[in-house]
């Protein structure tokens, strides 16, 4: 590819993060680039440093504040981490904040004219956390993958749920990724479904159990539907809530909004308390008896 834009939406445990280190080392050994940003959750800076160091001896710097406030107490205040460091892992929560972001812009400036990007490679881990909203205004986290995503050369975006149900939230998360390829968009066109599978790599735990001599994964069964004896009291309770319930909402419809709102939501609570076990059910009943 010309440019490297891949989602690569595999199922959990089948290792994203390898693909991106394999397709990475590639890259580097083509010497087609250089700069280098993997945005993460917060929780998983740690494990991308030490997975890249461990299994592709790759160093990269953990950017966040208390690594700036070092970077500058060892070279002056003007410091500024996106420009010192040619490989980095950062939180995109971290990316988000305006300060942070105008440090990342200001290392992002290339002389008038130059035909090159600021950076090479992107890698987004658990992109879907950036995708656009479905309906209303994006996210923060959207906008800020929106502004620098067109800084880069190449990208990857990795997440086992690429597509959370709404069309505009997958074309817009892919649009993100390849702008010439797609656009946001409700409905996809029958070219733009062809397009993706050129940038779409997703693999299931079955394919690979279908492709290997023995299976990797466990197998999913269909659920199937357990019969339960009701004990007797048991039924004679739930009647009896029942005829509470109706009772309470005949009260309650009587009353003001608040009071009718009040109302149905306690007495659900109760019927909520009531599916968890008898026992639980019973303490509610008994505060609610005493007015706590």
């Amino acid at each position: 590819m010309p440019r490297v834009n891949l989602l690569l939406a595999d199922d959990v445990g089948l290792g994203k993060t390898i693909e991106a280190g394999l397709i990475l080392t590639e890259l580097l050994l083509r010497r087609r680039i250089q700069r280098i940003l993997v945005l993460t959750p917060a929780s998983l800076r740690r494990q991308w440093q030490e997975e890249l160091w461990e299994k592709f001896s790759l160093r990269f710097a953990v950017v966040d504040r208390p690594e700036t406030e070092r970077l500058r107490r060892r070279l002056g205040m003007d410091a500024n981490p996106w420009r010192s460091f040619s490989r980095i892992v950062a939180s995109y929560h971290y990316l988000r904040q305006p300060d942070v972001q105008e440090q990342f812009l200001s290392a992002c400036r290339t002389p008038p004219g130059s035909p090159h990007l600021p950076w090479d490679l992107l890698i987004v881990d658990e992109c879907h956390n950036l995708m656009p909203s479905p309906f209303g205004e994006d996210s923060g986290l959207c906008k800020m993958l929106r502004l620098v995503a067109p800084r880069f050369e190449h990208r990857l975006f990795l997440s086992a749920t690429p597509h959370n149900g709404h069309t505009r939230s997958f074309t817009g998360l892919l649009e993100m990724l390849d702008p010439v390829r797609f656009t946001c968009t409700s409905e996809m066109t029958p070219a733009m479904r062809r397009r993706v599978d050129d940038v779409v790599v997703r693999r299931l735990k079955r394919d690979i159990n279908a492709k290997s001599a023995s299976s990797r994964f466990c197998t999913r069964h269909p659920p199937k539907a357990l019969t339960l004896d009701i004990d007797t009291r048991e039924a004679r309770l739930s009647t009896a809530f029942d005829a509470f319930r109706n009772a309470v909402r005949r009260l309650a419809s009587k009353g003001t909004k608040r009071r009718r709102r009040a109302g149905t939501f306690a007495v659900e609570i109760l019927g909520k308390r009531l599916l968890s076990c008898p026992t639980a059910f019973a303490e509610s009943w008994n505060r609610a008896r005493q007015g706590f």
